[in-house]
């Protein structure tokens, strides 16, 4: 049941082309609005920890954010085109079975094949992290899981919905596996509902714009986007070879760190990139099954910006040839290795995607970003059953060539928890929320700030996880930025039993009364701070984001805390006398000032070893 390609043979003109952007843009926001609206868990409707994508009928990425995934890949496996029809919906959420599409076992995929004219034209495909589906702790993932069991139930490729007749014998089976049904049900029919949506809204497209002028339209829209991509990967990156590594505080057990490498090389137009010199998979969680689409995606990714105007779509993948990746490394774990603390690491690939840009540029990308923040806060209720809350926390991001870097940011359009909403649905007291000073990396263009967070709680008794990372190693500041600061954990700070508590960790014990403080790390730094602007470094000063000290030691701005006015003179002695002791910025900072992957490897195996 392919698709027919009786195209238009000129091009689709301007007008329509807008005409269905703008279609495909309102209908994912409608049905996306739908999950937020309808699901029950607070990770989805508070923290909107969700997506709806929109596929052609070869599975490519017409809009949406599937990063070059193979979405349909495991679900043609078991379900071939030629057996679906209108009315199927499939569920899946196996990241080994999806080769990475889905990267952990919480993300939750439900496919609805759209049909006109009698044949499948596209898929719909809405996404969402769930509450809890079983696994050794309450929220499923932590970091001392040690394999893709601990991290909760599997559920293969299923069709869930079959010709509009649920599938309730399969759905009974995946409740029961939650400790919190309730939730589960409520998520994954908003998902549902969102999927059935999207699969109305492409069909009323088709009925709208014709059939074959919107499968034209959609070719060459990711036409359009790879274009553009492609010019920009090969206009930005001469010939030659570009290395990097970043580094993982731990894997989850014991106190060694982990690294990825990172080379992207350049013969002729042909472009590689090559993982293979990473480390060997960890026995923790924060194993990360990348594939060669998501790799390729990430870099078009950056590119995306010099033309917003177009799709988010297939097209992303085009400025890579070929990708590398070596089975048994930490970014091609073999089964049944534990994924559920993925982000660790994919959050790091993608800033090592720029650290490689930034070789190539002379430094003209985003610094590093530090890795979001969840805390997984756990209580026993008056009837000895579990409560969770999962706690999406703030962290800083990247300064860029020309601004600072966002301050306060969980990740993309996802949110954090409003203190008053905490309060209300949890024995929980949040008792401080607030910029952490000094934690955005110096520059030009400051990185962006990190945050605290006090929770206190009011049950009995609990435990708590932290997936918190950028405790050992900070952000990286690029073009004479510097590094970020790093995350911390304390338990009931100012008081005797005042203890400091390892930053990515389970299992700790609270007791009611008891408080948590999170210190979230901030973003690297872009260009030579003691080129910021002075009068930049004063408002810093005045909100919040800067200390007196802070200023003095990485800005050089000597500032009179009883005016709170600059002392001129004083900044420019200063300045001079931290460039002169300094000496010369070079293209990358976190502990130093490095130029090479080689040159900061051999201070991290020094000032680390393992």
């Amino acid at each position: 049941m392919g698709t027919s390609n009786n195209y238009p043979s000129f091009p689709i003109d301007p007008i329509t082309i807008q005409l269905i952007r703008g279609s495909l843009r309102a209908a994912r926001l409608e049905c996306e609005l739908i999950i937020e609206r309808t699901a029950m868990s607070a990770f989805i409707r508070e923290k909107k920890d969700y997506t709806v994508s929109f596929l052609d009928s070869a599975g490519h990425e017409i809009i949406g954010d599937t990063m070059g995934s193979d979405i349909m890949g495991c679900v043609w496996e078991f379900y071939p085109t030629h057996t679906m029809q209108p009315g199927d919906l499939y569920w899946y959420n196996d990241p080994y079975l999806s080769k990475g599409s889905i990267t952990h076992t919480p993300d939750m995929v439900f496919i609805a094949p759209v049909f006109h004219d009698n044949e499948i034209v596209g898929y719909c495909h809405s996404f969402a992290h769930f509450w809890d589906l079983g696994g050794s702790r309450p929220g499923s993932i932590g970091p001392s899981n040690t394999e893709i069991f601990h991290d909760g139930t599997l559920v293969p490729p299923i069709k869930i919905i079959d010709n509009g007749n649920l599938n309730s014998e399969a759905y009974r089976i995946i409740l029961r596996n939650s400790r919190y049904p309730d939730l589960l049900e409520g998520d994954s029919n908003a998902l549902m509902a969102a999927a059935g949506r999207a699969q109305e809204r492409l069909k009323e497209m088709f009925d709208q714009f014709g059939h074959q002028t919107l499968l034209k339209a959609i070719d060459q829209e990711k036409q359009a986007t790879a274009n553009m991509i492609r010019k920009q990967t090969l206009d930005a990156i001469p010939e030659g070879e570009y290395t990097v590594r970043d580094y993982l505080d731990h894997g989850g057990l014991g106190e060694q760190w982990h690294s990825f490498h990172l080379s992207l090389k350049r013969e002729g137009d042909h472009i590689v990139l090559d993982s293979t010199q990473s480390d060997n998979q960890t026995v923790g969680s924060i194993n990360f099954l990348a594939s060669p689409g998501t790799l390729s995606a990430y870099f078009g990714q950056h590119f995306h910006q010099y033309d917003p105007s177009l799709l988010s779509n297939h097209g992303l993948s085009a400025g890579i040839d070929e990708v590398k990746l070596r089975t048994g490394s930490i970014l091609q774990p073999e089964w049944p290795a534990a994924l559920g603390c993925r982000a660790h690491t994919f959050t790091k690939l993608k800033g090592a995607v720029r650290a490689v840009l930034a070789q190539a540029t002379s430094g003209e990308v985003m610094a590093g970003t530090a890795v979001y923040v969840i805390a997984y806060w756990r209580m026993r209720d008056t009837d000895d059953k579990w409560i969770l809350c999962t706690d999406g926390i703030a962290v800083g991001h990247g300064a860029r060539p020309s601004s600072d870097g966002l301050d306060a940011i969980y990740q993309r359009h996802n949110e954090n928890y409003p203190g008053e909403f905490m309060e209300m649905e949890y024995p929980l007291r949040m008792e401080r929320y607030a910029i952490m000073p000094d934690s955005g990396g110096p520059g030009k263009f400051r990185g962006g700030c990190g945050v605290i967070r006090e929770v206190r709680l009011l049950a009995d008794t609990g435990t708590f996880g932290l997936r918190v990372e950028n405790s050992t190693f900070p952000t990286w500041g690029v073009a004479g930025g510097m590094g970020g600061g790093t995350s911390s954990v304390m338990i009931n700070p100012g008081t005797q039993s005042e203890s400091k508590i390892q930053a990515f960790s389970d299992d700790n014990i609270w007791k009611k009364g008891d408080l948590v403080r999170i210190c979230t790390a901030g973003g690297g730094g872009w260009g030579d701070p003691l080129d910021r602007d002075t009068d930049k470094v004063l408002d810093d000063v005045k909100d919040g984001f800067i200390s007196l000290n802070g200023a003095m030691e990485s800005y050089g701005v000597i500032i009179n805390p009883s005016s709170m006015l600059i002392d001129q003179s004083c900044t420019k002695i200063e300045r001079a006398k931290l460039k002169n002791t300094r000496g010369p910025t070079k293209l990358f900072h976190r502990f130093n000032y490095f130029d090479s992957a080689d040159e900061e490897f051999q201070f991290i195996e020094a000032a680390f070893p393992r």
